[in-house]
């Protein structure tokens, strides 16, 4: 299995939930900005195609970011042309995505396939994950409160929730939450 590093600020291999709010502006000096550490990501093959700024890994690929670890059998990964934000990564086959919520709850995702997008129109971003899967094992995320199954679900990252069809929601803790109140609150979360 080869190891490769691969500097990536923000996208796929930064899925997480947290997201950043440009600080209003002031006359105090700038805080020191913690650098994103390097997000790792191993194969056992990957080719590189520089004329067309993608790369391909193949066999038990591994993306481990502090946030996210995420395993599959096979990616690709549209490379931005400068320093840019990836904007579009492939993930096939036996995809298992676990992300830090911004509560720092661990979810847990797996599908047939991931595929991220992300697309900046005007002054709106667009940021989503999409998770497929087939008729007999169709995409299934287990979040603290709750377990999803839906056919597609996608995760809109910049919205913060799931957009589901032919879903099934099963809650962990029954129609009650321990403090006594519902989970209706926790449902604005799908769309």
């Amino acid at each position: 299995m080869k190891k490769i590093i691969f500097l990536v600020v923000a996208g796929w291999c930064g899925l997480a939930l947290a997201q950043t709010n440009a600080p209003a502006p002031t006359n105090a000096p700038a805080a020191d900005a913690k650098p994103h550490p390097p997000t790792e990501l191993t194969s056992d093959a990957a080719d590189f195609d520089l004329n067309n700024h993608q790369a391909v890994y193949r066999g038990h690929v591994k993306v481990v970011d502090p946030q996210v670890k995420l395993t599959c059998d096979w990616m690709v990964v549209d490379l931005p042309q400068t320093n840019g934000h990836l904007n579009h990564v492939l993930a096939d086959t036996n995809v298992v995505v676990d992300f830090t919520d911004n509560k720092g709850q661990i979810n847990h995702v797996t599908a047939d396939r991931a595929v991220y997008d992300y697309k900046v129109e005007g002054v709106v971003t667009n940021e989503t994950v999409t998770f497929t899967g087939h008729a007999n094992c169709p995409p299934m995320a287990e979040l603290p409160d709750y377990t999803i199954i839906s056919e597609p679900l996608i995760w809109d990252r910049a919205a913060n929730k799931f957009h589901l069809m032919n879903e099934k929601i099963i809650p962990r803790h029954g129609l009650n939450n321990p403090d006594g109140g519902t989970n209706a609150s926790l449902l604005n979360n799908f769309k």
